[in-house]
Formats: structure tokens, C-alpha cells, sequence
């Protein structure tokens, strides 16, 4: 069916509009008394108390068109927020208070039924769901630690609360035979592996035992996978990740202002061989990867606007996936009790990045190619690409 020029700009603006809705809920959080959760229906009292740091609530709203896993801002509980949820005949409908209450509209929980394979054991008899996610697009997410070296030398960034001590680390073996596993069914295309940071050596180590395990599982000489890492200081690293059959590589920088870098992540400072060193790796890294296959990412929100913009910019004339993220503060790190940047503020600069993708021919797989994906500013990019399906629906991305 064809759409004309008005429908698919009106159509656009309430993509935008929903959009900035969604990003400005992740900022501010929902306020959520145990009152209203009790007038819930069940299912929706279940699934508002299962929440957690580590396991936010994907949700849409009721009659909305942004359905995920693009940008997915999930249910996060933050006391004397501006907006609260308040149950209505059962239901759950988010509020926002000030001076007028306005009723923002009623939301649904995204139901994610675990794939039947996830439920079955690994070889020394752990649960492959304990081990990693699939998202609806095909991507399989492992974190295999959530320990960081850095947090115990008091050398961690500023604004993270990842490391857990004596975290348990989900061995090579796991890991290869989970995603092997999926991948042969069908049912995983591409894998995200991920920690905290590790000395090079013990990191580069990990990466390599996992490659050699699903390389034999699956007879691929290269296969679809992410080995997010540090910079490391002997450049020749990164290619024995290709090596290892690796397709992309990411290294978030995370700061692009040299000094702010310097004061925010002083342990990459330490042991990545500083601000330069980290730039140069990423250069290296897309001659050893190529175009589109290094990502690097900024925490958006803690330096000025212009200087995510220039590195946003350097970054991709140079062929790196850049991204930035909104930063929350989070409780437990460094910066908590400071406050993000105004949501407008936190959008311009997504739409911003958006147009740059657009300016430095990036494509949708480009972006997706070191996932997981760069967020908000990739389907901002696509809205703007008018990339919908024959129903007008933004088209929902599947890895290939």
C-alpha cells in the first residue's frame, strides 16, 4: 500500500514524539507505590516485583508504535520521580505529576517467553539461560563476568557500579557450547560477548578459548560476534582477534575530552596507555576489521555536547560505529546523586548522531554489525531512512 509524503511525515513526528517519551521515562525513572501495585492485576503485580538493577522491564505503550528491542529504555523504579505508576481497573497507566497531573497513558509489559533450548544444560550441567539472553532480532548476549579489576584498585570510571567481587565467571566452554548451540538450531545469529575490564592478557586469553570453542562446534572459520574489549597497549592484539574469527570489534572510550577522560576513567588511563593510545587502537583496529565493524562508545551527559559531537564525528570519518549513550546516574558509583542533562538535550544529541550516520554513509547493518546496537540515535537514523514495513510499521531488524 502506498503512503503519501504527509503520512509519512506525520507518521515520523509521532515516532519522535514517542521516542523522546520513552527517553525521558529512562531518565527520570517511574515512581511506583506498593499501594498501586496491590490494586494490579496479578500478571502485572508479578511482573512489576521481579524488577531489578540487573533485570529492568521492557514495556510499550498501549496503542504505540515503538514496539523494540531497538531502543528499549525498560521500567526503572526511581523514588519521588516525576512520573508514577497508578493502576487503573487493574491495568497499569503512568502519570505524570506537577502542578497538573496528566495522564501520560497506559503501558503493557513486553512478555519474553525463554526459547525451549535456553532451558536445557551445558556439558558440566549449568542452565543455559544463566549464561546468555537471545533478543527477538537473533542476538545472543553474554556477559561472562561481572567483576572488574579496576573497582579493587579503586581505579574504576566514575560512572559505572558494574564490579561485583568474586563474580562468577562463565567459563570459555559454556559459552562457546551455549552460543554453538543456538547458532546451529538457528535461533542465535550473532553474539555479544562482554565484561568489566581485564588486564590484556587474561582478556585476550578468555576471547581466544571461546573462539576455539565454537569454531569447532561449528566448523566456521569466521563467525558473527562482538569481543568487546579494552585498548590494548601492543596494537598486534587486535589481530589475533580477527585471527580467532572474531567479525567486529568494540572499544568504548566512553569520554572524549582528553582531560574530562583523564579524571572520569583513571583506570583506563593507568593501563590502556592513556587518551591517545586509545584512539590510535580504534583506528588500528578498522584496518585490521574493516569499515563498520569497530564501535566505540560515549556515556552521553557528562561532558559538553560539542565534544561528544566532534568524537562522534572523528570517529565515524574514520569508519568506527560511534554511539553514545544517556547517562543515569547510578547508585553505587562515583557520580551518584548528580543529575543527567535535560531529556531535550539528551534527544538533540541523538538526533544530532542520527544525521551523522546519515552524512558518513553508514548503513542500518553497519550499526548493527558491532552490537548490541547504538541505541536510540539507530532508530532515530532508521525513522529518518522511512525504513517501514508494508503495514507503515517501523521494520524490525534480524540479524542475518
Amino acid at each position: 500500500m502506498a503512503h503519501s509524503g504527509h503520512d509519512k511525515k506525520a507518521r515520523k513526528e509521532a515516532l519522535y514524539k514517542e521516542l523522546e517519551l520513552q527517553l525521558d521515562l529512562a531518565i527520570n525513572g517511574i515512581t511506583v507505590d506498593s499501594e498501586e501495585i496491590g490494586k494490579l492485576d496479578a500478571v502485572y503485580a508479578r511482573r512489576l516485583t521481579s524488577i531489578s538493577h540487573a533485570t529492568p522491564l521492557s514495556f510499550n505503550f498501549v496503542g504505540g508504535k515503538i514496539k523494540g528491542p531497538g531502543f528499549d529504555a525498560g521500567f526503572r523504579q526511581q523514588k519521588d520521580s516525576i512520573y508514577g505508576l497508578e493502576a487503573e481497573d487493574g491495568k497499569p497507566v503512568i502519570y505524570k505529576y506537577g502542578r497538573i497531573k496528566t495522564r501520560v497513558g497506559a503501558i503493557e509489559f513486553r512478555e519474553k517467553e525463554r526459547h525451549p533450548l535456553l532451558d536445557i544444560t551445558t556439558r558440566d550441567g549449568v542452565p543455559f539461560h544463566t549464561i546468555a539472553a537471545i533478543r527477538e532480532d537473533g542476538q545472543v548476549h553474554v556477559n561472562y563476568s561481572q567483576e572488574c579489576v579496576l573497582k579493587e584498585k579503586g581505579e574504576d570510571c566514575l560512572f559505572c557500579n558494574y564490579s561485583v567481587r568474586e563474580a562468577t565467571l562463565k567459563t570459555p566452554q559454556q559459552v562457546g557450547e551455549v552460543f554453538s548451540t543456538l547458532y546451529n538450531a538457528g535461533v542465535g545469529k550473532h553474539l555479544n560477548l562482554t565484561s568489566g575490564f581485564l588486564y590484556e592478557r587474561k582478556e585476550l586469553d578468555y576471547y581466544l578459548d571461546v573462539a576455539d570453542e565454537i569454531q569447532s562446534r561449528t566448523g566456521l572459520k569466521e563467525f558473527r560476534a562482538t569481543a568487546v574489549i579494552g585498548a590494548p597497549l601492543d596494537f598486534s592484539v587486535i589481530d589475533k582477534y580477527k585471527e580467532a574469527g572474531y567479525f567486529s570489534v568494540r572499544m568504548n572510550i566512553e569520554i572524549w575530552d582528553k582531560n574530562i577522560w583523564n579524571a572520569i576513567c583513571p583506570g583506563k588511563r593507568n593501563h590502556c596507555g592513556g587518551w591517545e593510545n586509545w584512539v590510535k587502537a580504534l583506528e588500528y583496529a578498522v584496518g585490521v576489521f574493516g569499515r563498520g565493524r569497530v564501535a566505540s562508545n560515549i556515556v552521553g551527559g557528562i561532558e559538553p555536547k560539542n565534544s561528544i559531537l566532534e568524537g562522534v564525528e572523528y570517529k565515524l570519518s574514520k569508519g568506527i560505529v560511534a554511539s553514545a549513550s544517556s547517562w543515569r546516574p547510578v547508585a553505587g558509583s562515583v557520580l551518584e546523586g548528580h543529575r543527567s542533562p535535560e531529556t531535550a538535550w539528551h534527544f538533540d544529541l541523538q538526533r544530532q548522531i542520527a544525521a551523522l550516520y546519515k552524512r558518513y554513509n553508514f548503513s542500518l547493518t553497519d550499526l548493527h554489525n558491532v552490537s548490541p546496537s547504538a541505541g536510540l540515535a539507530v532508530t532515530l537514523f532508521q525513522i529518518d531512512q522511512e525504513d517501514f514495513d508494508e503495514n507503515g510499521e517501523l521494520r524490525a531488524w534480524q540479524y542475518p
